[in-house]
């Protein structure tokens, strides 16, 4: 792996997707309203399918006990 793997990781989609998830299960943990509202917005501008990869995936990393602190994922 190049030195900068890590770097290049941050700028992908799949590390964008997790920083989300992290962020509505913050969100969850504080207001669950919010976390919803922020679901039904992907919804309506990114479409069903992106809306329940995120609910998928936020329902995943609870279940696991991921609660969003930085950097999680499990």
């Amino acid at each position: 792996m190049c030195s900068n793997s890590m770097d290049d990781f941050k700028w992908s989609e799949e590390y964008r997707h997790q920083c989300e998830v992290n962020t509505i299960l913050r969100w969850r943990v504080q207001d669950r309203n919010k976390a919803m509202t922020h679901i039904n917005l992907v919804r309506d501008q990114r479409g069903e399918a992106a809306a329940k990869k995120l609910e998928d995936d936020c329902r995943t990393q609870w279940n696991k006990g991921n609660r969003g602190n930085k950097g999680e994922w499990k």
